[in-house]
């Protein structure tokens, strides 16, 4: 195992490890710690047959490290530059954080319900902790070196994988996206529009989207920067027997990012039952490694389901003509260019393409969040498969060049992800003088209006600060954060209080 990865792993465990000293009783957190720690340890220093030195060209890590710091400076994260809408929601979870004692509690009434925060709060845990002694600038830069490691890591894995450069690694990542544009200009209603250019393209189709990376890195990075990371781990190691590290990468998705997870469990299991040699698979397999991934799923599990704002479940219809024309536009069209003789006998390539035909029409909560976030994984597998296709010199070069025309059509939607900031962010540091400039409200809030054009929210302010906290929220949305765990398993018998 290569430095990258031990890094990378600890980099997906850190979060969980301050989550347990923060929300489980200390009784029961300590031991699990320990024993999470022991195992990792373990598994560091055991060597490997197969192990390598990290595969880091130093020659481009000067550009890596600027190409990627000015992809996360224009996501928002940090406050540096403009913030979406969906920042309203991340900026109070990180605020509630900070400012509660851990776990959040928001009512805690002899009788009644019992308010908590329940979300996928691991991604902002090292930031909070710096945010407590430092102050809440010193949280966010935290927040942004944070994130900053994590896209590295991912994007020189990838580099590995795809057998060239970080910094091409990194320009795929960023500009990978289904092609919206064509969605806009033929099929769209009112809004969006392909001019001014800073629209949000992925509208097209109303709330149903598949997210460009750069959308979600814009919109929702708490699960886009770890999930990205424990799907590179993955399949930058899917010919490794040794299945108990898989286990313990994805039980640190469903801890981050439980709706990615989903959408990469099916990729497990690929990799699970494609090795013949059993005996081989079971003689590697490490029972602590086992019992540390079957600890951090259950007790993310207790804690995500103290949370029933996702109690409807189902399948929803759409016209078949409708389906079509969304899969081909939003990655079906480059997954079936990808399609050849070995290709038809990869269920990887197979796999990806039934997920994204088949995530639309399944329903679990109010809106299309399982859409949008299951289709991380199969959206990240697509991007791998058709950069192995694009850097590999064999690969036909008229294939090539339609890989090419495909992807740059898909890159006009982060293109207007990143104007759209861009654009915001000089209006605010060049444009506007102090007096226009707009100054945070921090008076109680009850409820949020949903965005309709990104573009125009929050005028003269960078930051998205619309809900100073959760704890007096009671619209439909803060649902997905606030739960009563009264009665939950988690609050009953693991959580502190």
């Amino acid at each position: 195992m290569n430095n990258l990865r031990r890094v990378s792993i600890f980099y997906l465990l850190l979060p969980f490890i301050l989550f347990c000293l923060g929300w489980l009783r200390l009784w029961f957190s300590i031991p699990i710690v320990l024993f999470s720690l022991f195992a990792i340890w373990r598994l560091f220093r055991t060597p490997r047959a197969d192990s390598q030195p990290p595969q880091i060209n130093y020659s481009t890590l000067l550009p890596a490290l600027f190409i990627s710091g000015v992809w996360l400076f224009f996501s928002g994260i940090g406050g540096y530059a403009f913030q979406n809408w969906d920042h309203n929601w991340r900026n109070a979870v990180f605020r509630d954080l900070i400012n509660f004692d851990l776990p959040v509690y928001y009512s805690m009434p002899a009788k009644g319900p019992i308010k908590m925060l329940v979300y996928y709060v691991g991604a902002w845990l090292p930031a909070v902790w710096a945010g407590k002694f430092f102050g809440w600038q010193a949280a966010n830069f935290t927040l942004f070196l944070w994130n900053w490691l994590g896209l590295l890591l991912i994007i020189f894995q990838l580099g590995d994988l795809f057998k060239t450069s970080a910094v091409k690694s990194a320009l795929l990542l960023i500009f990978f996206s289904g092609m919206d544009a064509l969605g806009v200009l033929f099929f769209s209603r009112a809004y969006p529009t392909l001019f001014p250019p800073f629209t949000h393209l992925e509208l097209w189709n109303e709330s149903l989207q598949y997210s460009s990376l750069t959308t979600q890195l814009f919109w929702v990075f708490n699960q886009a920067v770890p999930s990205w990371l424990c799907l590179t781990l993955i399949a930058s190691d899917a010919e490794n027997v040794r299945q108990d590290i898989h286990w313990l990468i994805w039980a640190l998705c469903f801890f981050s990012a439980p709706l990615v997870a989903i959408g990469m469990f099916p990729y497990l299991l690929i990799n699970f039952f494609k090795h013949k040699d059993w005996r081989a698979a079971l003689k590697n397999i490490r029972l602590d490694i086992l019992l540390t991934s079957g600890l951090i799923l259950l007790i993310s599990f207790f804690y995500f389901s103290a949370n029933t704002a996702a109690q409807e479940r189902g399948f929803q219809n759409m016209p078949l003509g409708t389906l079509l024309i969304f899969f081909l536009l939003e990655g079906g069209a480059l997954w079936l260019l990808l399609v050849s003789k070995a290709k038809l006998r990869d269920p990887v390539w197979a796999l990806t393409g039934v997920l994204l035909f088949a995530l639309p029409l399944v329903k679990l909560g109010h809106g299309q969040d399982f859409a949008m976030r299951a289709s991380i994984a199969p959206l990240f597998y697509l991007m791998m498969l058709a950069g192995k296709a694009l850097f590999n010199q064999q690969t036909p070069r008229p294939l090539r060049l339609l890989i090419c025309l495909t992807l740059l059509i898909g890159a006009l939607t982060p293109l207007y992800e990143i104007n759209r900031s861009a654009y915001r962010t000089y209006q605010y540091y060049f444009v506007l003088d102090e007096t226009q400039r707009a100054a945070p409200s921090f008076e109680r809030v009850t409820h949020l209006e949903p965005a309709l054009a990104p573009e125009d929210e929050h005028p003269n302010s960078l930051t998205a600060d619309g809900i100073p906290t959760l704890q007096f929220m009671t619209d439909e949305l803060s649902k997905n954060f606030i739960a009563n765990v009264r009665g939950t398993f988690f609050f009953k018998y693991l959580a502190s209080h």
